[in-house]
């Protein structure tokens, strides 16, 4: 069991490796110094090390690091009020983001991490559809785990499909069900703040 507690420097260069995809020398850090210095190693900004590995999509980091983590720690903040997940999905990680999202609740992943907002009250979905261009992949497969998890949440007449920017009626020339359809989708964007992180 490790009994040291690493200096500022070695945090600082753990995190680097997590940043940059040193699978060894995180590993080293992890048997030298424990889970707790994985907790507490943060950079001015309050990066942990799952936001470096999540932001440049090192799976193989993600993956050495989960089982010393606590479930909650998944959902930590940096000082902007951002979560590991949505740096994923800012730097379009697709490969991250489906690892978050598959990963059990018990075990910190799944909807609600895909429902946490950042502090600007955006959920993952809405983040990915935020960034907009280059984000599709990873706005069409949350939506699609959204679906499958939690269902569309109508009855099967008249479905309405959304998708990033388009509404589609399942059924030809039902107006109310169209009018219907953009008052959803404009309660779903009201909060989106365009500029804001």
């Amino acid at each position: 069991m490790p009994s040291t507690k690493p200096s500022a420097e070695e945090s600082d260069e753990f995190l680097l490796s997590c940043r940059y995809g040193e699978l060894e020398e995180v590993q080293a850090y992890i048997s030298q110094f424990g889970e707790e210095a994985i907790v507490e190693a943060r950079d001015n900004r309050g990066n942990t090390a799952l936001h470096m590995c999540c932001a440049n999509g090192h799976i193989d980091i993600l993956q050495a690091l989960l089982p010393h983590l606590p479930p909650s720690f998944l959902q930590q903040t940096n000082t902007a009020g951002s979560p590991p997940l949505h740096w994923a999905i800012l730097n379009n990680q697709v490969a991250v983001v489906k690892l978050l999202s598959e990963l059990p609740e018990e075990k910190g992943g799944g909807l609600p991490l895909l429902h946490q907002q950042n502090r600007a009250k955006r959920d993952a979905f809405t983040e990915a559809l935020f960034h907009g261009e280059g984000k599709e992949e990873i706005a069409g497969y949350i939506e699609g785990y959204l679906f499958k998890a939690e269902g569309d949440g109508t009855d099967g007449e008249g479905e309405i499909k959304m998708t990033a920017g388009e509404v589609e009626e399942a059924q030809e020339g039902d107006k109310g069900a169209e009018e219907e359809a953009v008052k959803e989708l404009e309660e779903k964007a009201k909060d989106v703040r365009i500029g804001e992180q």
